[in-house]
């Protein structure tokens, strides 16, 4: 059971007032502190001690920065970052880069709330998780694109268009980083997202494996892309069977799903249709506060993630709290006048013609060169599992028809677990697991089997994946009907 403790507001008073790096004082103006001069000027040494994180040491026992790194000094677009180093013996593990999804959502949502050692729980205390990946691996939290969670930038043509403007955002601060961090240099990479974090994390490690510019010195060895927003969109995202086999929606709300996303998928062979499709299906499956979706109508849930739960998990709602306290970011060296996700409509509306892009080609092309880890949540309600499991069997390459044969295998993340993980399939660079109990937020619902499931991929250990009794699964997971 994961050791949970208060937080202490005058202790924190007391590590953040002892923080380098932005100026504070008792008026409450703290500024942003920015990287790339000290680091373009070679002070390094300075940029580290600048950088680093006292509340997050004192908590987790880690060595932690964070800061913002310019990308584009003429349009002001400057990425927020967090970096922990593992927890120990860091220098012998691999880094991880960490997108997060929305578009737009800030990174800081998977270390506090899926991956990181560092929790809060659902009263807002902090609390040290110990089933965190970061025990074996080096972390970099990254706000991107431009605009996302902290980042931010001053003018619109500073916003991403495509996945190709989002991958020169990243590679411009991958290059900075490593400069910053040189031991790092050469060191086995991992790139890994979730939902549309996925995508951004598809779109950065193929333009690492093109040798697009600027070039980073770190081994690309796998990719990690969870509950991703990966096949076409209308297809991946059409709910009505997976509601209704849920009993969330009667026949005849299945019907009307399935009717709407047979109309959508219509539209979108039009280049005029595509914008009315995309604003339909914003009417459809998502969740507003201002006028109820349909999805909210026929379901009567105001969370639009997993089958568990009809409004948003108490922890999601302190950590939005917390993050944005002045405590919190004078710690983390954020300015007060950085608003956090302020962009983020913008940040999705600047990459609407990204969201019909088909990107199966650089997926394919990554299977032919790293290992890639696809992981869904069995409860997701947004893009569900057997939706993506039926888009990877539509992937060419050469371990294409092994997979679509293969029969799925129970799976424990501990020996000591009572209920089974998760289902997974292994063949030859690929590994597919379907996370049971969890939904769009797999690690958010699941954590300690989805930190054990990324840990078992990046650690390449076959005992790790080993079935733990006899038991098959009664039939290969089949291709779902679509409305």
């Amino acid at each position: 059971m994961e050791l949970r403790v208060l937080v202490a507001v005058a202790l924190a008073a007391i590590l953040i007032t002892g923080a380098d790096g932005a100026k504070k004082g008792d008026d409450g103006n703290y500024e942003s502190l920015f990287l790339s001069p000290y680091i373009k000027a070679g002070q390094i040494d300075l940029a580290r001690k600048l950088s680093r994180v006292k509340l997050f040491e004192h908590y987790i026992g880690a060595e932690t920065h964070s800061g913002y790194i310019t990308v584009d000094q003429w349009k002001k677009s400057n990425l927020f970052f967090l970096h922990i180093r593992a927890l120990k013996n860091p220098d012998a593990y691999p880094l991880l880069l960490w997108l997060q999804g929305g578009p737009g959502l800030s990174s800081l949502f998977g270390e506090f709330l899926e991956i990181g050692p560092l929790g809060i729980d659902g009263e807002g205390r902090l609390f040290k998780r110990h089933s965190s990946l970061q025990r074996h691996v080096n972390v970099v939290y990254l706000d991107q694109p431009v605009g996302a969670g902290y980042s931010f930038t001053k003018g619109l043509l500073g916003y991403a268009k495509d996945l190709n403007d989002v991958s020169s955002g990243v590679l411009k601060f991958l290059d900075q980083f490593i400069t910053m961090f040189p031991e790092y240099t050469n060191r086995t990479f991992y790139v890994g997202g979730e939902s549309y974090g996925a995508r951004f994390a598809v779109g950065v490690s193929h333009a690492i494996l093109v040798g697009k510019e600027p070039r980073v010195p770190l081994r690309l060895r796998g990719v990690i892309l969870g509950a991703g927003f990966l096949g076409r969109l209308m297809n991946v995202a059409d709910s009505s069977e997976f509601l209704y086999e849920m009993s969330l929606v009667t026949k005849k709300g299945r019907k009307s799903l399935a009717e709407s996303f047979a109309d959508m998928r219509r539209k979108v062979r039009t280049l005029i249709g595509k914008l009315a499709a995309l604003l339909r299906l914003r009417k459809t499956i998502f969740t507003s506060e201002k006028k109820p979706t349909m999805f909210q109508k026929l379901t009567g849930f105001n969370n639009q993630a997993s089958a568990l739960y009809s409004e948003r998990p108490l922890n999601m709602v302190q950590y939005e709290k917390y993050v944005q306290s002045d405590a919190f970011k004078r710690a983390l060296h954020i300015g007060h006048d950085v608003e956090f996700m302020k962009a983020e409509g913008t940040v999705s509306t600047s990459l609407k013609n990204d969201y019909l892009t088909d990107i199966s080609h650089e997926i394919e092309d990554l299977l032919k060169s790293y290992k890639v880890l696809f992981y869904t949540g069995q409860m997701d309600t947004l893009f569900p599992s057997q939706n993506l499991q039926e888009y990877f069997r539509s992937l060419n390459w050469i371990g294409a028809e092994e997979f679509r044969k293969a029969e799925p295998k129970h799976w424990k993340a501990y020996p000591t677990c009572r209920s089974v993980s998760g289902l997974v399939i292994r063949v030859r660079n690929m590994t597919d697991v379907v996370l049971l109990r969890a939904g769009h937020y797999t690690a958010v619902d699941e954590p300690d089997a989805a930190n054990k499931m990324i840990l078992n991929f990046i650690e390449d250990n076959a005992k790790e994946w080993g079935i733990p009794d006899d038991a098959e699964t009664s039939g290969k997971r089949g291709p779902t009907k679509m409305g």
